[in-house]
C-alpha cells in the first residue's frame, strides 16, 4: 500500500478540502470577483481580472492563516508564502474559467489541486516548515 494512504487526513478535513472549499471558493472567486472584474467599466480590471482574482485568492489564504493563528504567535514566513502560493493554481483555474465559462470544471480542478496537496505534497512539505 502506498505510504500516503497510511496517513490520510481526518474525514472532516477531506470533506472540507475536497468538497466545501472547492465549491464555496470557486463560487466566491469565479462567479463573484472574477466576473465582477471582467465586467468592470475599468479597462485595467477587465484586462487583468484573472491575475487580480488569483492574487486575491492567495491573499485570502494568507489572511485565513493569520486569523487561524490568532491570538497566538503569527505563522512563520514559509507558511505564509505557502498560503500565498495558492495564487498559482488559482491563476491557472481562472484562465480555464475565462475560456470555458464552466464553474463545475473550476470546482473539479480545485478539488484535484487540493487532493494532490493533501495526499502528496502536505505530508512532505509541512514537516519541513519551522514551527515558530
Amino acid at each position: 500500500m502506498p505510504t500516503f494512504l497510511l496517513a490520510l487526513p481526518p474525514w472532516e478535513t477531506l470533506l472540507r478540502q475536497l468538497l466545501l472549499a472547492p465549491c464555496l471558493e470557486e463560487i466566491l472567486f469565479r462567479l463573484g470577483l472574477q466576473d465582477l472584474l471582467a465586467n468592470s467599466r475599468a479597462l485595467a480590471a477587465r484586462r487583468h481580472a484573472v491575475t487580480l482574482t488569483a492574487l486575491a485568492f492567495g491573499a485570502a489564504h494568507a489572511l485565513a492563516l493569520l486569523v487561524a493563528a490568532a491570538p497566538g504567535p503569527w505563522p512563520t514566513l514559509p507558511a505564509l508564502l505557502l498560503a500565498l502560493a495558492t495564487a498559482a493554481p488559482a491563476w491557472w483555474i481562472g484562465h480555464g474559467y475565462r475560456r470555458h465559462r464552466s464553474l463545475p470544471r473550476c470546482i473539479a480542478w480545485h478539488l484535484l489541486f487540493n487532493a494532490c496537496w493533501l495526499l502528496l505534497a502536505a505530508p512532505v512539505v509541512l514537516p519541513l516548515l519551522p514551527t515558530s
